[in-house]
């Protein structure tokens, strides 16, 4: 077991269906950093992270974790406050990852406004986006509130889409994966394999959500074309969730093809 430097009270807010947020997750469990998870509602949860964060204005965002009166805001900083809280720095050497870690940044910048443009074009999928407290009756009159947000959201992210960033991102990984003498992309397990396997979760994503997503929204989730594509690094990520040493909390390993 990694010992950690400190014991101290983590709190993550993130979205769970989020890449962002499922590399911090992971990152934060390869650590053995023990911590409270915290479901980020868009919208409704805002007012009361602002108030955590003490920001009334400007843009905010999850993941963000707290630690004793500390903020970390970020996957890459929150998993590098990890590496650097467990005592032998179990994801590797951060510096020598960046480049792995902008890579995948702008393929999943190009993933999220490709999901965020599908959910915008599918009725169903604005109904299942809203949240669950409001009923069934309600949901189709009340699409446009889903849509509206959708609108903000690829809006706010729109300058950071760079058609082409996926596919480049797993040539890449593929390439490294074929030079390897194992299944790692540096010789040993690190976040370079973590940050480059999240990429697969707007490709072919298997990490539970809660809550679940819904069936129109996980469609707009998966690219088809892709995955057929790169189904090796598919597998690739497939072999580290269902294995206990390089899985984490999100993936069910009797689950995983």
């Amino acid at each position: 077991m990694i010992q950690a430097r400190s014991q101290h009270r983590l709190l993550l807010v993130g979205e769970s269906f989020s890449p962002w947020s499922k590399k911090a997750r992971w990152g934060l469990e390869q650590c053995n950093c023990r911590y409270e998870y915290q479901e980020y509602i868009p919208t409704l949860s805002e007012p009361g992270l602002r108030w955590r964060l003490q920001q009334w204005s400007g843009t905010v965002s999850v993941p963000v974790l707290f630690a004793e009166g500390r903020v970390v805001r970020g996957s890459w900083d929150i998993v590098s406050f990890a590496n650097h809280q467990s005592l032998d720095c179990p994801l590797g050497d951060m510096s020598v990852i960046a480049e792995w870690d902008r890579r995948s940044e702008a393929a999943l910048a190009e993933g999220r406004t490709r999901v965020v443009r599908a959910v915008m074009n599918n009725e169903a999928a604005l109904e299942e986006a809203l949240p669950q407290f409001i009923p069934r009756t309600l949901r189709r009159p009340l699409r446009f509130l889903a849509k509206n947000a959708a609108r903000r959201l690829d809006q706010k992210y729109a300058h950071l889409n760079k058609p082409g960033a996926i596919r480049k991102a797993l040539e890449l990984t593929r390439q490294s994966l074929e030079q390897s003498s194992s299944d790692f992309l540096l010789g040993a397990f690190s976040y370079a394999d973590i940050t480059m396997a999240a990429v697969l979760e707007v490709v072919a994503p298997i990490a539970n959500t809660q809550p679940p997503l819904g069936p129109e929204t996980q469609r707009c989730w998966n690219d088809l074309g892709l995955a057929r594509e790169f189904e090796d690094l598919v597998q690739w990520r497939n072999r580290l969730a269902r294995d206990s040493a390089t899985s984490y909390s999100q993936f069910k390993m009797s689950e995983v093809g």
